[in-house]
């Protein structure tokens, strides 16, 4: 025991002499570990209250956002719905009072046109901007502004985490000082307990061992009182180890005696196994096999089996090929597991089965022979095959819809997907399973806390008119998520839908209410104006006979207030009013005659077929487009040249006049808007009308010599919203309706030809007789 002891603590060099290894003496250990454990364990608890004091603050900044979106949203839905901007612009500087808030944007549902917004400059201060300068360390919410469960608009909120960080970093230094102080406190008290309870008492073990291995003492001499207790425990368990080792090997010596007994087990495992085990020869040839292997092969028994299958190749496998590649494989790796093979029974029925096998040499390197197991897979390989026809007969149902459909599991990796996912990331299926979700559809970040909320709570979540980026436009879908609990697995299904369209429809429907609501204002408007234009036209009408010189009554009242009619109708064609007159009643006339035009165009009138005159409706389109301007669009009717070439032998042609002055004026205000928008502008703009007969159809033609227009803008003209106005400009249905009306409902023809810098003509082609399509419009 001193020798061993010895040998521990000292080395020897190349040269034989002694060293004394250098080590830490116990003191310094124990203190080193309690300044790393007291610091570790200070740390822990300090970064898990600092995470816990972030998590409260960011937990509380982000309720206090998404309660002052509740408030703002709710307060701006009456301003809104009355276009009470002020008043929103009122409430939004109110809530700019809390010093979190950066920047408010609250914008129309028909354009993105801003309503109201503010932001803070350099110096916190509040100033009102369209477009705020957002940072990316910035936090937002986006709510919308709904009235009587319409969504008549937006809001977008930015907050500042900087206080909240200000604050967090205060906490931190605070709560580090504080480690450090009862970090000292706590490492000094326990250097003191530990020095006196443990560092003592093993410097006397210590003594004593270098007295014991010096020959100086005694083994049960310890010096000053210390106890040797533990040593002899030491003792006690190697002698116990020592003495199970023993007992083990008589239990070794035991088991060799019932070698023969094991092998005997062994028999019994090898013709009782329900897998057929066998072992072959290397020319094929099967030297011993069980009896489940002669069940398995139709067989009545081993030995019949033996007897009668002198080549495996031929008689065993369906395909002799297969054999040479078992052969091949198992010569490359020295053993195969699960290897499929296809195999016939001593029936003929050809069955499935899986092959474990190991090649066998002698020590140098001969094949002796091919021990292996067969088992018959018939039943689980058709299972599997249902299995996958199951799967891929839902991969299909999957496929076939339109939206895209995405399973994840509980860390929102990809799991499952269909074909509308890999067109609309542009990447196959084996690419995106098993990557993050928000890796194949980055847009989907903003609603990845939704997403844990379905995975954590179990319920299914429900976005409706999520605004996302596709090809450079911007679109809007609704997202569902299903979470599924199925054993141990946790997932969900999300389905995202493109509802782009149907959000532009809804708009279309709210904008096509107000404007109803406007029109049936400019109506009763109209019919209000008529009664004073009346009273004007026949005032004037009485002033003009009662200066006439024909007229006996006039001749009379003239010489009774002592002068005569002519004297009279002098005086006031020198003065010029009689010219007054006649301008009142042409200016009262052509009023009269727009508010008619007007009346015509508002009230809806029959959609039956009726022959009219093209040239007349033309004329009369014409006439309200005069009257037509939009300052904020930058056209005007009264600025544009109309030319007229109209076929005076043109017959009347069966039509809606309704739907034909509606395709007619929407094409003479794409074309003045065109015109307006030109670069550089253009001085004479001018806009002919042609109308004239070919064949069976008559053929009307508006050209202007407006920009034109590029071949990828002529191929999508008739497309439902698609347009190259900005949206507070147009929805992009007018020339799709335009397409429709003339189509469908006439049995026509509507075309455009155009190239840049040289106009644009649109012809439209009629039939002159009836048709299915306008006898039914």
């Amino acid at each position: 025991m001193t020798d061993a002891f010895r040998h521990k603590n000292v080395q020897t060099d190349d040269n034989g002499l002694t060293m004394h290894k250098k080590n830490i003496t116990v003191s310094t250990a124990v203190t080193l570990a309690l300044i790393v454990v007291t610091t570790m364990v200070m740390s822990t608890f300090g970064y898990i209250d600092y995470r816990r004091q972030s998590t409260q603050s960011y937990e509380k900044l982000y309720s206090e956002l998404q309660i002052i979106s509740e408030q703002l949203s709710s307060s701006l839905a009456l301003p809104l719905w009355n276009f009470q901007t002020e008043q929103a612009a009122k409430i939004v500087e109110s809530i700019m009072l809390h010093n979190a808030v950066v920047a408010i944007v609250v914008t129309d549902a028909l354009s993105p046109r801003v309503v109201a917004g503010i932001t803070r400059d350099a110096q916190w201060n509040t100033v009102s901007s369209d477009r705020p300068a957002i940072t990316a360390d910035l936090i937002s919410q986006k709510a919308n502004i709904t009235f009587n469960d319409r969504r008549i608009g937006s809001l977008e909120i930015w907050v500042t985490p900087k206080f909240v960080r200000q604050a967090l970093s205060d906490f931190l230094i605070t709560r580090a000082w504080n480690i450090l102080l009862v970090n000292a406190v706590l490492v000094s008290l326990l250097f003191l307990i530990l020095r006196r309870s443990v560092v003592r008492p093993l410097k006397a073990v210590e003594s004593y061992a270098l007295q014991v291995s010096a020959g100086t003492a005694e083994i049960m001499d310890m010096p000053g009182g210390a106890s040797l207790a533990e040593l002899d425990n030491l003792r006690t368990s190697i002698e116990s180890m020592v003495g199970e080792l023993q007992s083990r090997y008589q239990e070794l010596q035991a088991s060799r005696n019932s070698l023969a007994e094991a092998e005997e087990r062994y028999r019994n495992i090898f013709e009782n196994a329900l897998a057929g085990i066998f072992r072959l020869s290397p020319d094929g040839r099967i030297l011993t096999a069980n009896a489940a292997l002669a069940t398995i092969l139709g067989y009545p028994s081993p030995e019949k089996l033996i007897a009668s299958m002198a080549n495996i190749t031929e008689q065993l496998y369906v395909d002799p090929d297969d054999r040479n590649e078992f052969l091949r494989l198992l010569r490359e790796h020295g053993a195969l597991s699960r290897h499929l093979i296809h195999f016939k029974r001593a029936d003929g029925d050809k069955r499935w089965g899986s092959l474990h096998a190991r090649e066998v040499r002698d020590a140098k390197g001969a094949v002796l022979y091919h021990d292996a197991i067969l088992e018959d897979i018939t039943e689980r390989k058709r299972g599997q095959e249902e299995l996958l026809q199951a799967r891929d007969f839902i991969q299909s149902i999957l496929d076939s819809m339109p939206s895209v459909v995405i399973g994840i599991d509980e860390h929102v990796t990809i799991t499952h997907c269909n074909r509308t996912t890999e067109t609309r990331t542009g990447r196959s299926s084996s690419q995106l399973l098993g990557t993050r979700l928000t890796d194949a559809l980055p847009h989907l970040a903003p609603h990845m806390e939704a997403v844990q909320a379905a995975l954590s709570q179990g319920k299914p979540v429900s976005l409706t008119a999520q605004t996302f980026m596709l090809d450079g436009q911007k679109r809007q879908e609704d997202m569902l998520i299903f979470p599924l609990v199925s054993g141990d697995i946790h997932g969900a299904v999300i389905r995202l839908d493109d509802v782009t369209d149907k959000a532009r429809i809804d708009a279309l429907i709210l904008q096509t209410e107000k404007m109803m609501s406007l029109g049936g204002l400019a109506a009763g408007m109209a019919h209000e104006i008529n009664n004073p234009l009346a009273g004007i036209l026949q005032s004037v009408q009485n002033i003009t006979r009662r200066v006439s010189t024909g007229i006996p009554a006039n001749l009379q009242a003239a010489e009774e207030v002592g002068s005569d009619i002519d004297t009279i109708r002098a005086y006031l064609e020198k003065r010029e009013i009689i010219s007054f007159l006649d301008g009142i009643r042409v200016s009262g006339e052509r009023a009269a005659k727009i508010v008619k035009n007007m009346l015509s165009f508002v009230h809806a009138g029959s959609l039956d077929s009726l022959r009219i005159s093209l040239a007349e409706l033309a004329d009369r389109v014409v006439e309200i487009a005069l009257t037509d301007y939009n300052l904020k669009k930058k056209y005007d009717f009264r600025h544009i040249t109309i030319v007229r070439e109209y076929d005076p032998d043109m017959p009347l042609i069966p039509c809606a006049p309704i739907e034909i002055e509606q395709v007619l004026l929407n094409l003479l205000r794409n074309a003045a808007q065109a015109m307006a928008m030109q670069k550089p502008p253009n001085t004479c703009p001018q806009i002919t009308l042609r109308l004239r007969r070919e064949a069976s159809m008559a053929v009307l033609e508006v050209e202007d010599n407006g920009p034109g227009m590029e071949e990828t803008v002529i191929k999508r003209i008739f497309e439902p919203f698609f347009t190259t106005k900005s949206p507070d400009e147009g929805t992009g249905l007018g020339l799709s309706v335009s397409y429709f009306i003339i189509t469908r409902n006439h049995g026509g023809s509507i075309s455009v030809a155009s190239k840049p810098g040289q106009g644009t003509t649109f012809t439209i082609k009629l039939p002159l007789l009836a048709t299915p399509q306008a006898a039914t419009a």
